[in-house]
């Protein structure tokens, strides 16, 4: 879907990017698993910042269009917020998610298209979101999945190293 059929779809005709976080919130709030508060702030040592969308696994910047510059300045952004912000297990820092619409103009996509390509390269994920979908929470669900895999192998892990331990020594 082009970034023009999106928005006559889903976003009143005059949108700003509040709008767009509104809808995604909006889909994301369907699914109970998925606690999205109206507004998180994250303290910094200079400044107290607000988070676009956060659940307790993932940060989400939502910007208009993503342009090159715009996805160097949401990752910058969630950079701070999971650097300052809550963490997993106080340990992990949360999942990094930049959405917003495909530019309109041909070489803007081809340049936004070549930076999110390296930045989901190093665990970053960048979203079109008229050429994903609103489905986001698929994503969510999907990192879920896997923490509760991961935590099972390392409780099954422990269980197994603390019978060894107890019988052979």
């Amino acid at each position: 879907m082009t970034p023009q059929e999106f928005c006559d779809r889903y976003l009143p005709e005059s949108w700003s990017e509040r709008d767009l976080q509104l809808l995604l919130q909006r889909k994301m709030r369907r699914y109970k698993l998925l606690q999205v508060p109206d507004e998180v702030r994250i303290k910094t040592t200079a400044t107290t910042r607000r988070a676009d969308l956060t659940t307790w696994l993932t940060v989400y910047e939502v910007k208009r269009y993503l342009t090159r510059d715009n996805i160097f300045h949401a990752v910058a952004q969630t950079e701070m917020y999971t650097h300052y912000g809550d963490r997993l297990f106080w340990i992990l820092p949360k999942r990094r998610v930049v959405v917003g619409l495909a530019p309109e103009e041909y070489q803007d996509y081809q340049s936004a298209v070549s930076v999110a390509r390296d930045f989901r390269a190093i665990g970053i994920q960048v979203i079109f979101v008229n050429e994903f979908g609103l489905n986001i929470s698929i994503l969510e669900f999907k990192f879920i999945a896997v923490a509760i895999a991961i935590s099972a192998i390392v409780l099954v892990g422990l269980i197994v190293s603390g019978y060894f331990l107890a019988n052979f020594l």
